[in-house]
């Protein structure tokens, strides 16, 4: 059934107009048996699914995944699957809003006509006829429905295909479909179920506004993207560099808007690295690296929220069910504020620094009581806002005011906010009105300052979890518990990250290798102990939380979430994540074309978006900063040493082996098959045999090497402050601010078009031709972190202003106000008519070529 997933795609490329895309299905897997299915009454989401550009909600049923692109929302279970493929009989929908122009009809074309030129394409890929017609009502709305089947390598399939009036001159079409014994017991009720839930509403207008206020005029073909700088005397050498006149550079452009483009975006991020968990109804709500999950109690597959959803961040690092007035909802924590949604109405919207009372954005713990009336916000470097309900006043503490620490990990409140308690990297505050406690392991019985959670139960008895040590705290009563005075083996022995007392007065903790204990205070024993058992997330655990039915959740950072009903484990992973973690390090694509990439996850190929990557066995290579596919298909990378993976194992390369001691920050070929590693004392090029190192004392005017460009003979070199350098033949060629007129000396990242080479500095990108130095304007004085030239495209990175990218037609710019997961750009890589670009956080966002808009 893996066809089944393109073809409804299909339809909507062909609806756009959109180039020609020629479908290349993976070779046919080897197929399990179907299992037998018999109708079950369908669970529904709590959560509803917003399309702003199409202008109509929906109500997921349980189970399916959700991808929302532009006007699109597409669904999607798999209701089995082979080891291979993961992708076997798939139940598939498909919404979309589309201007009845696509059809290159008129507007009194009827829904019937429309239906039937939009099934066409369908029939045409499954060898299939229509069976039913019929008349429907879509949000309201009189619209037809056709029924069809037909088969696909051999089995049958059914297919549904709705078409509704949506407004003047628009259309609405769903289109569902799945194996025909699956449709029977399984798609046809949570299709008819999708169809009941729609409404709606006028749809915004973005990307089109947007791209007329961004795009810059054209720039002749013959034209630097720049404007050039007269050319300087003839290049200077290391032994001489002539002073010379350099013209002002360009003032910069306004920067250009930031675009949602719709469709040409989809990000590729791991939900499995799980922060904090909340529940909410009959929802699970957990934030994560890679965005927001919604998991309907009892299904398989949650809906997955990132930024071309409505955040602004993929990497959320706590959430609580928070039904405060003019607040309330589901509250996400991020580096942007606070991210809400309300689950009833569906959509997101954002509360930071910018539009409310919040005093900061670098959000990192929450604890709200509705009921009590009190929002408390830690933040990661600046204390604690304090939100009462009761008096609608806010107020902040910070060092200034009563904290002993700005850096918040944990809070947790003791009634209606008579205290707050705080924990930080530096010990515990406890906040009581005007007045502050502070306690570490100078004046109380803490053995050290690191806490790694803070828990309240009913009583107001405060625990805090320590390395392999318990807390319990009551007025100025404290009791510590840990594994020797407990003599019990089932004591966790690491970083307590994990306190959720229960009603009968015990308590859960867990530390940061999974190891879990419901501990009893009165015989100081665990009741209960756990340690790797079948159905427990792996480590590291991260938050334990339990439901109003003593329910135990357990998350993890990489593993997904388990759930403990008091007899039995149960794992939730997310299937077919396309990566493992999702902080970006670096990226690269080989040879044969396929993608590899290095995150907090490991070294991995990325096979697709929605298939879990291959990753390598550990290389034994700390801080991995680089990596890069040569030309024989090895794999190197490097941080604190190198390594080369062969395809069947690693290789260590050390200062033994004549490795300068620096950490290599680059890695590159030369046309004569060497590798050349560029670290912070100089570069170290590898022969197949030893290192020849080039350092300061050898002549480069600075060893701190960020970034290397092989350029046929010669290798282009980017120093953090000694400017850019070109060695060829032994020779050494030095470009400077001074004596080339580049925006700094510091170059951060290359790339070469023909005879065009872009610099970018921590300063503005620059291009160079036949020695003239030309500013780029859009990207103004912002520091580049990575180049892109592919075609007639030009993508650029910076470290904290998002991507900036020319597809030939004027300058636009994306952040996390649009798809970005990250403003700071760590990889930018072609592939397969895409760019990838990767992020400090947040994961990849891959731009289609085929489908941009």
């Amino acid at each position: 059934m893996l066809l089944l997933v393109a073809l409804i795609g299909t339809i909507g490329l062909t609806l756009r107009s959109q180039p020609a895309v020629t479908i290349r299905p993976a070779p046919t897997p080897t197929r399990t048996a179907t299992p037998t299915l018999t109708p079950t009454s369908l669970p529904v989401a709590e959560v509803s699914l917003v399309a702003p550009a199409g202008g109509y909600r929906v109500q997921p049923p349980s189970g399916y995944e959700a991808v929302i692109q532009g006007a699109e929302i597409t669904l999607t279970r798999i209701v089995s699957a082979t080891a291979e493929t993961q992708l076997d009989n798939v139940s598939t929908m498909n919404l979309d809003v589309l201007p009845v122009t696509a059809l290159e009809a008129g507007a009194d074309f009827s829904p019937e006509e429309a239906a039937l030129r939009i099934a066409q394409p369908l029939l045409e890929r499954i060898a299939g006829e229509i069976n039913a017609q019929e008349s429907i009502t879509v949000g309201g709305r009189s619209g037809v429905a056709l029924s069809a089947q037909g088969t696909v390598d051999g089995e049958s399939v059914m297919a549904r295909i709705v078409v509704a009036p949506h407004g003047p001159g628009r259309i609405f079409v769903a289109v569902a479909t799945a194996p025909a014994a699956i449709w029977e017991v399984e798609t046809a009720q949570a299709f008819a179920h999708v169809l009941q839930s729609i409404s709606f509403f006028e749809p915004e207008v973005v990307a089109a506004e947007a791209s007329a206020q961004t795009t810059l005029p054209p720039t002749p073909a013959t034209a630097l993207r720049g404007e050039a700088i007269a050319p300087p005397s003839p290049t200077p050498t290391i032994a001489q560099s002539p002073a010379i006149a350099i013209a002002g550079l360009v003032t910069p452009t306004p920067t250009p808007a930031s675009v949602r483009t719709g469709q040409a975006w989809t990000v590729v991020s791991d939900g499995n690295r799980m922060n904090d968990l909340a529940i909410a109804g009959n929802t699970i709500w957990i934030a994560s690296d890679g965005g927001a999950l919604a998991w309907t109690r009892g299904s398989t597959t949650p809906v997955k929220f990132t930024t071309l959803n409505g955040l602004t961040a993929n990497r959320l690092t706590a959430v609580a069910n928070c039904p405060l007035p003019d607040l309330g909802g589901v509250l996400f924590g991020s580096e942007d504020g606070l991210q809400v949604i309300d689950p009833r109405a569906g959509g997101w919207r954002q509360v930071n620094s910018r539009n409310s009372e919040l005093r900061y954005d670098d959000v990192s713990a929450l604890a709200c009581d509705a009921e009590a009336g009190y929002l408390v916000v830690g933040y990661a470097r600046h204390g604690i806002d304090v939100f009462d309900a009761r008096t609608g006043q806010w107020r902040h503490l910070d060092r200034n005011s009563g904290l002993a620490s700005n850096n918040v990990r944990k809070v947790a409140v003791v009634g209606a906010l008579e205290q707050i308690w705080v924990a930080a990297d530096d010990g515990v505050t406890v906040a009581a009105g005007p007045d502050s406690t502070f306690y570490s392991a100078a004046n109380s019985p803490l053995e050290n300052n690191r806490i790694g959670a803070v828990a309240v139960t009913e009583d107001g008895a405060v625990w805090l979890g320590g390395e392999g040590v318990l807390y319990r705290i009551e007025g100025d009563a404290w009791t510590v518990f840990n594994a020797e005075e407990a003599a019990d083996a089932g004591f966790p022995l690491r970083l307590i990250v994990g306190i959720a007392p229960t009603a009968d007065g015990h308590v859960w903790i867990g530390d940061v290798d999974g190891a879990l204990c419901r501990f009893d205070p009165a015989t100081t024993a665990c009741v209960e102990a756990f340690r790797g058992e079948e159905g427990i997330a792996g480590a590291p655990l991260t938050q334990l939380t339990l439901d109003t039915e003593g329910r135990l959740y357990v998350t993890t950072a990489g593993d997904g979430f388990s759930v403990y009903d008091g007899a039995d484990w149960r794992k939730f992973v997310k299937a077919n994540e396309g990566i493992r973690g999702n902080a970006i390090r670096s990226a690269a694509v080989g040879p044969d074309g396929a993608l590899w990439t290095v995150t907090d996850g490991g070294v991995q190929r990325v096979v697709a978006p929605n298939r879990p990557p291959e990753v390598l066995p550990d290389s034994g290579v700390a801080s991995i900063r680089t990596l890069y596919a040569a030309r024989n298909g090895a794999l190197w990378v490097a941080g604190e040493g190198a390594g080369v993976w062969d395809g069947e194992s690693w290789t260590l390369l050390t200062t033994e082996d004549g490795l300068l001691d620096g950490v290599v920050q680059a890695i590159a070929e030369d046309s004569r098959g060497r590798i050349w590693l560029g670290t912070d004392v100089g570069v170290s090029i590898w022969n197949g045999a030893l290192f020849v190192n080039l350092t300061e004392e050898t002549g480069l005017p600075s060893g701190n090497i960020q970034t290397l460009l092989p350029d046929g003979e010669a290798m282009w070199i980017g120093s953090a402050g000694g400017g850019l350098y070109r060695f060829v033949r032994n020779q050494l060629e030095v470009f400077t601010a001074e004596n080339m007129g580049l925006p700094s000396n510091a170059i951060t990242a290359l790339a070469k078009d023909g005879d065009l080479l872009y610099i970018g500095t921590d300063a503005g990108l620059v291009e160079l031709r036949n020695g003239a130095v030309a500013p780029i304007p859009a990207v103004g004085e912002r520091s580049v972190t990575q180049i892109l030239a592919q075609g007639a495209s030009l993508w650029v990175g910076t470290r904290d202003a998002g991507l900036f990218y020319d597809l030939g037609d004027g300058w636009r710019q994306e952040t996390t106000e649009g798809a970005l997961p990250s403003n700071h750009v760590t990889a930018i890589v072609g592939m397969d008519n895409a760019v990838w670009i990767g992020g400090a956080v947040g994961g990849f966002v891959r731009y289609s070529m085929l489908t941009k808009e």
